[in-house]
């Protein structure tokens, strides 16, 4: 069997969900003779910017050999099933386990790399799925109630939340007046807030209130 025939997502799972399979070493072989170096410079093209090169680099190699990782453990509890291509569900893995490393090390890359993770993050159907092994709760609640929003004030928010910057700042990279961005702001912080108290339904009487903190 080569390399084309075992990576069949429908083979390939079946051989991962049975680790006294002979073609496993085979299957893992290929993976990374097809996969691994058009992983990073996939990651390279996407989402390097310039700068951080050698550190996105050497993070996309970890985060596709522990997306592979994620994967192999996944099939072998047979709570998963691939809707495509393996290719596309390794990159996929791969992906989720760079912003693993980026959420942990956000201020190593910079504020543009971590919006444009951040959105990625968001709107990725595959990430939405699988991203509760990565956030927490208030985490996950926070991330749809982002999404809500309108992508510019979104993006707005995670500026002053993580880069801490002041509104003139914010309109010197956006291009537009420091008004315009607080008018956005408050706009924002309204939605946001309109989102979450909707999620949370308030309580019958006797009941202890739920809050967000």
């Amino acid at each position: 069997m080569d390399c084309r025939e075992i990576t069949q997502a429908t083979v390939a799972i079946q051989i991962m969900q049975t680790p006294e399979d002979k073609r496993l070493q085979q299957l893992f072989h290929c993976i990374y003779s097809l996969f691994h170096g058009s992983f990073l410079n996939w990651i390279m093209h996407k989402y390097s910017n310039g700068r951080h090169k050698d550190k996105l680099w050497e993070d996309a190699k970890d985060a596709f050999q522990n997306g592979l990782m994620a994967l192999y453990h996944k099939a072998q509890k047979k709570e998963f099933a691939i809707n495509g291509s393996l290719k596309t569900t390794i990159y996929s893995f791969g992906l989720l386990q760079l912003l693993a490393f980026f959420k942990k090390e956000k201020y190593a890359y910079g504020s543009d790399n971590y919006i444009g993770y951040f959105n990625l993050f968001i709107e990725d159907v595959f990430l939405k799925n699988e991203r509760h092994e990565l956030l927490n709760e208030r985490e996950n609640v926070l991330m749809e109630a982002l999404k809500k929003l309108p992508k510019k004030q979104r993006n707005i928010l995670l500026m002053k939340f993580f880069d801490k910057l002041k509104s003139k700042q914010i309109a010197e990279k956006l291009g537009v007046t420091a008004g315009n961005i607080d008018n956005d702001t408050t706009k924002a912080y309204k939605g946001l807030r309109h989102i979450l108290k909707s999620k949370f339904i308030p309580p019958q009487v006797g009941q202890k209130q739920k809050q967000w903190s």
